[in-house]
């Protein structure tokens, strides 16, 4: 009986590696993955989620294409086969679009083209997930009776706030060109696509899609559950958004210096943006033309440093994180001014001016337009002082072709980090961008905020990185007006004439950031090791401006804390003893990076440097997370934005073939009939074992 036992188990684990392969082929052909699949996840703040999650095992229907209002229409009065999946192009996905799709219950999940191929993804005219009135809430004119909720301009009149939108269906783009020619041809119009408005009989072609969130409700409650452990392997349900803001003070000081009141210019620019769609977060005009154009001038300033002494004022330039879900960077910052917890010590009292650089790619009327506060301007002293920096600007302006023009004294600062530290302290403050009133840029915070659509598109497998594109000719303007503008802020004297900033720089940072991080500006800044370059080679797009989860830094802070370095820093001559003295480190006065350093003559070797800069980082994470006990979740003082957490194999999107429910039924009726036989079958092998297994006895001699 033991040998017998034996042959059993034998014959058993061979049946089981059989069905396994089997299962596995089958798998193979039954089901087509969609490997360019990207997610919209879900988000939470204090009082909402927002986002898209899917069924625990996802949500499955019949493929249809929507690519004109026919389509459209046809899915929501005649289509009999539901739920369905709608895949949508890129003009078609739109709030109204998507609002019927819903009404009309027939749907479980939406699929979008978005693929680089202007022919599958044309550029629609206007699209922003953001609201019509962003950061309101958290802003200056929160509950102000005269500019509170957009009541002057409604800054941003092309929004949607699909973001902001609680989805019942996982929504996913399908970026790779190949994969969207595979689902509407080898999936809808060979199975799906209606004859003549008659619908197809099976088999018909679905989709598999798979986005389950862990989160839900509001931020508290999922930090809560997060917070109490139910085993011994407790599940994370969200974590907090957040960062690193970058800041760097420009003047060089002796080590026991200490700030006097009103001796900081503060120069700002936001790092950050979403879209509906995880690390889809271009941000072309919304950031990165404010960055290049604050970096820019950083450097210009750089060769005039020996003009800043004990007399003038010093220049403190601040990029701002996690602006773009309620001001996190910028708030955080004045939480640890309060604390003392900046470098030396730093407090609003500091600050004696605010310049803010915002969007600046798409000029209103070919200018570069100049905002101020009008609550400010209640105190004759500020409104005094801000006149004078206008006027100063606006000089400064005439003498670079004309490019600066003042807004009307008595419109509102439109959505920037300088409200957060007009909220604490009313100083003379200006916002820099290119739209008088209502947004030019009609993609804010959304996937087609891109190169192209600012003028700055260059070909990445040829030389694009040198080619100087109209937006880089544009923004080297905008980095001369605000480097001049800076330098007789700080200085009270009219700034040089040979103060420009560097077209070859705007040029090549306009390209790392948009086109390719692999560029050789990037490779100058980043540390002497091989991890680094390889970490650059394997970058396929660019860095996402998205602020993320809290605990690990962004390659995009990284990268801007160490291009501001390289501007404004000096290079150390003993360089081993600097950067590896974790004495001079630890004053927090001056710090010390490693950087690879430019190409030598050979082009195949590097000078590595060590640069000394005061430029650091700090937090740009929300004081909510922090504070016990805190109570204020559905008030407007901390932001209390979360992402939520997912399995790794939480997304999926995979295609098949479905039979009719008659064939469905066959096939189950068939199964179960099978089973029922083998159980009979096996049942009378086991009973009649002995007879059917017997082993002839060995003969005896």
């Amino acid at each position: 009986m033991t040998r017998l036992r034996c042959y059993r188990q034998f014959i058993l684990f061979i049946l089981s590696c059989i069905s396994l392969g089997a299962s596995e082929r089958i798998s193979s052909k039954t089901y087509v993955i969609v490997s360019g699949n990207v997610a919209c996840i879900r988000r939470l703040n204090g009082t909402h989620q927002v986002g898209c999650s899917s069924e625990i095992n996802g949500n499955v229907g019949v493929l249809h294409y929507i690519n004109d209002t026919d389509s459209l229409n046809w899915l929501i009065n005649s289509g009999p086969h539901q739920p369905y999946v709608a895949l949508l192009t890129s003009l078609n996905f739109n709030r109204d679009t998507v609002q019927q799709l819903r009404n009309s219950k027939k749907i479980t999940g939406i699929i979008v083209i978005h693929t680089d191929d202007s022919a599958t993804t044309p550029l629609p005219d206007s699209f922003s997930p953001a609201d019509k009135c962003p950061g309101d809430l958290y802003g200056l004119y929160h509950n102000n009776q005269e500019y509170g909720n957009c009541k002057k301009v409604t800054w941003n009149e092309d929004g949607n706030g699909m973001f902001f939108e609680d989805f019942e269906f996982p929504i996913s783009i399908v970026t790779n060109k190949n994969e969207t020619d595979y689902l509407i041809n080898n999936c809808y119009l060979k199975f799906n696509q209606p004859t003549q408005g008659v619908p197809r009989e099976y088999p018909l072609c679905a989709v598999q899609m798979k986005s389950r969130m862990a989160a839900a409700k509001d931020s508290e409650t999922c930090i809560r559950r997060t917070n109490t452990p139910t085993n011994l392997n407790p599940d994370k349900y969200c974590d907090a958004l957040g960062d690193k803001n970058v800041i760097g003070f420009f003047k060089d000081v002796p080590e026991d210096y200490k700030p006097e009141k009103k001796s900081i210019i503060l120069a700002m620019a936001r790092m950050d943006s979403y879209s509906l769609f995880e690390n889809i977060y271009p941000s072309a005009d919304n950031q990165v033309s404010g960055i290049v154009a604050l970096l820019a001038a950083a450097e210009a300033l750089r060769k005039y440093k020996d003009h800043f002494d004990n007399t003038t004022k010093d220049i403190l330039f601040t990029f701002l994180n996690g602006e773009a879900f309620d001001y996190i960077g910028s708030t955080r910052m004045l939480y640890d001014m309060d604390k003392g917890a900046l470098p030396l010590k730093l407090k609003m009292d500091h600050i004696d001016r605010i310049v803010e650089v915002n969007q600046l790619a798409y000029r209103e009327g070919g200018k570069i337009w100049i905002h101020a506060d009008p609550v400010s301007r209640n105190d004759p002293n500020i409104s005094s002082e801000i006149n004078d920096m206008i006027s100063t600007i606006l000089d400064i302006g005439k003498n670079l072709s004309d490019i600066v023009g003042a807004v009307d004294q008595t419109q509102p600062l439109p959505p920037a980090s300088t409200q957060k530290f007009l909220q604490k302290t009313l100083v003379p403050a200006l916002v820099l961008t290119d739209h008088k009133k209502t947004f030019t840029n009609k993609y804010y915070n959304s996937r087609f905020d891109l190169a192209k659509t600012i003028s700055a598109m260059v070909n990445a497998s040829d030389n694009g990185y040198n080619h100087v594109t109209d937006q880089a000719s544009n923004l080297t303007v905008a980095a001369t007006l605000l480097a001049r503008s800076l330098y007789t802020l700080a200085t009270g004297s009219p700034a040089p004439e040979g103060l420009m900033a560097e077209q070859q720089s705007v040029t090549h940072m306009l390209y790392c950031f948009l086109i390719s991080p692999n560029c050789d500006l990037f490779k100058q800044v980043i540390p002497p090791a091989r991890e680094a370059f390889d970490d650059l080679a394997s970058q396929k797009s660019p860095y996402p401006f998205y602020v993320s989860v809290y605990g690990q830094i962004n390659n995009v802070t990284r990268i801007i804390q160490r291009l501001l370095t390289h501007y404004i820093g000096t290079v150390e001559k003993n360089h081993t003893e600097s950067c590896t003295s974790s004495e001079k480190a630890s004053l927090q006065l001056y710090n010390y990076l490693w950087m690879a350093g430019p190409l030598n003559s050979d082009n195949k070797t590097r000078t590595v440097t060590c640069v000394k800069s005061r430029v650091t980082q700090t937090k740009a994470y929300s004081p909510a997370f922090e504070i016990t006990d805190y109570n204020g979740w559905g008030g407007f003082q901390y932001s209390t934005w979360t992402e939520s957490s997912w399995a790794t194999n939480a997304l999926l999107l995979r295609v098949f073939l479905i039979p009719s429910k008659a064939m469905e039924t066959s096939i189950l009726s068939g199964g179960v009939i099978l089973t029922l036989v083998s159980m009979v079958l096996i049942y009378f092998l086991n009973k009649k074992a002995d007879i059917l297994f017997a082993h002839p006895r060995p003969s005896s001699l």
